[in-house]
């Protein structure tokens, strides 16, 4: 039963309504332009703060691998280098008059699995061209041509999720080697003679519109850009439990009022056309705000005519609304003429739009796949890693999981489980965070109406949920037997965000979105779930226990681990098996640990295993 299901959610939406009225007080705090330039260039500094990239730029190694003539423009398919061996499958879209310069777009793909190929895509760029621009259109990794993984279970979304569980352990995440790719997109237009480096843009939707908000921050060679169906507020997203993907989660980008609002004015006042829909699931409430506040700040600049808001009258996707108001700002902005309208051509088949022989990048000689990067990278860390002492450790994890002092937390006597298991269980919500409240329980085969442990006591931290799993374990005979949910899971498993299938180890579902957006406000949900173990213990010392054996299995050891390694009590670790080491978890392609469970960088430092021998 998730009697405490709606905490979770509860006590994420409490965060950031909170950092929203920090953020609003900002905001109307800024009277002048002197204000405004300051906030620019403060939110520009934290934003690309955020990401890291390559420190040179490998050859783009341009391979143009077929060339069509069509009614409305040329077409080259082309692939070029995002990092040594790394191809980047892209169509590049020609006006049929090419001489001069031409303004330069970078079109990027929403979440449509055969990403360039998709006729929306299509339709957008080859109506820019038809209209003098000179666009390239490449395939997002996970989609298209761009399959790192080629597996049945694991595509289009999911791919993108796959890939940052390998990353966070060493720091990294999805979201800078998306955005890189854009970067190195923009360098193949620069690299043309005929693009005009004044007059270059960037525009995209849904994912593709996430990419266009953060490449454009990132990115100054840019001039104007149009993201749509995408921009809204991040609290809107939390309150409406809207998972997003990983490239979606900026690490530390909404902690101290920041808000997707920032992703536009941290190039201002570089021209913005906003798009959205009537019906879309990214909040339109939500846009309609950023597009206010993103004004405000553009009036104090001098430049509030540089903004501007399209809303459809649809559900979310790049209708030709959209598309015509994009073709509509690029003239105004850029020049560009003719027909500001989608082409009439009939668009290609996905195998006419191939730049590879059989689709697949990955097949290609040479080649290496964001898994081997991922896994070379990983190889040269730990080579130069050195052992931890304790202390070293105690910091080095403290930080990773933004955990300071744990002291013992208020409790609730709740009522008892009854007769409904093996054993009569008593409850205890252990209140660390207000509102948050996790279960403690006890298998005492009674009623008890107070806490008062015996000297030595077992503390089982589960997989799942401990009062099923308890339930066919034994404690010993001198050791009495409890079991603390930690947020997340048994009775505080979340209610909402899912209503389809509930599946917890998904790469898209409830238990990603809260790490998810634990990780958007700079916190830490791994590390939340340890201080909730670290208040249990430090609840049944204060009522007693002078020994703890803390039992654990499945993903409940991580925390187990975490807690037992930074706790001052007399506490006994003791899996019911040891820890796969997360190196083994990152090398494998199949590895299945959460988002939820992954200490961000961690490998860069330790691992489990090692973790385990200092708290032996």
């Amino acid at each position: 039963m998730n009697i405490w299901g709606n905490a979770v959610q509860e006590h994420y939406v409490s965060k950031y309504r909170k950092n929203f009225e920090l953020r609003r007080e900002k905001i109307a705090n800024l009277k002048t332009k002197e204000d405004a330039e300051k906030y620019v260039a403060d939110i520009c500094s934290k934003i690309r703060g955020a990401f890291t990239f390559p420190a040179e730029k490998c050859d783009l190694n341009i391979r143009v691998t077929s060339r069509k003539e069509l009614a409305d423009c040329n077409l080259e398919l082309i692939l070029f280098d995002s990092r040594p061996g790394y191809p980047v499958s892209a169509a590049v879209y020609l006006p049929k008059k090419i001489e001069g310069k031409h303004p330069g777009i970078l079109l990027l793909c929403g979440h449509a699995l055969d990403g360039k190929s998709c006729v929306t895509y299509q339709t957008a760029g080859r109506s820019l061209a038809a209209q003098g621009a000179i666009v390239i259109c490449p395939d997002p990794v996970g989609q298209g041509e761009r399959l790192q993984y080629y597996a049945p279970k694991i595509n289009n979304v999911n791919e993108h999720n796959v890939v940052n569980r390998r990353l966070l352990p060493m720091g990294d995440h999805t979201g800078n080697w998306r955005a890189w790719d854009g970067i190195r997109a923009i360098d193949y237009l620069l690299s043309r003679s005929d693009v005009d480096p004044e007059r270059l843009g960037i525009t995209g939707n849904s994912g593709g519109g996430t990419m266009t908000s953060v490449v454009n921050s990132l990115d100054d060679r840019l001039s104007a850009a149009c993201p749509n169906c995408y921009i809204t507020r991040w609290h809107r997203n939390v309150e409406n439990e809207l998972p997003v993907d990983a490239e979606q989660i900026i690490p530390g980008a909404a902690a101290d009022g920041g808000d997707m609002a920032d992703l536009l004015l941290a190039v201002a006042p570089r021209p913005i056309s906003i798009g959205g829909q009537a019906n879309d699931f990214f909040d339109i409430r939500g846009t309609r705000e950023v597009y206010e506040e993103v004004k405000h700040v553009y009036t104090l600049l001098g430049y509030p005519d540089r903004v501007r808001l399209n809303v459809g009258p649809v559900s979310h996707g790049l209708s030709p609304h959209l598309r015509e108001a994009a073709y509509k700002f690029f003239h105004d902005t850029f020049g560009t003429a003719g027909e500001l309208t989608d082409t009439k051509e009939p668009m290609l088949s996905e195998t006419e739009m191939r730049c590879t022989p059989n689709g697949r990048t990955i097949e290609l000689p040479g080649t290496v796949t964001i898994h081997d990067l991922i896994r070379e990278e990983l190889a040269a860390t730990v080579a130069n890693r050195k052992p931890l002492t304790r202390d070293e450790a105690v910091k080095v994890v403290r930080d990773i999981l933004h955990i300071g002092e744990v002291k013992c937390p208020t409790y609730r006597q709740l009522r008892d489980h009854g007769q409904k298991y093996n054993n009569r269980y008593s409850r205890y919500g252990v209140e660390l965070d207000p509102a948050m409240v996790t279960t403690m329980i006890c298998a005492a085969g009674q009623t008890y109406y107070k806490l008062a442990p015996e000297e030595c006591v077992e503390l089982y931290v589960p997989h799942q949920a401990a009062l099923a799993e308890l339930d066919v374990r034994k404690a010993s005979e001198k050791q009495e037997l409890f079991g603390i949910d930690y947020r997340g899971v048994g009775e505080s498993t979340p209610n909402g965000c899912d209503q389809d299938v509930r599946e917890f180890f998904a790469p898209y579902r409830y238990d990603y979105h809260f790490a998810s957006i634990a990780m958007l406000i700079g916190e830490s949900y791994l590390g939340d779930r340890v201080r909730d173990v670290l208040g249990a213990i430090e609840l049944l010392s204060a009522y007693g226990a002078k020994k703890i054996k803390l039992t654990c299995s499945g993903i409940g050891r991580i925390p187990a681990l975490f807690a037992a390694l930074l706790t001052d009590k007399d506490v006994q670790y003791t899996p019911d098996v040891p820890l796969t080491g997360l190196y083994s978890q990152v090398c494998d392609a199949a590895g299945t640990i959460p988002q939820s469970m992954i200490p961000e960088g961690l490998l860069k430092y330790t691992d489990f295993p090692e973790l385990e021998k200092l708290v032996r």
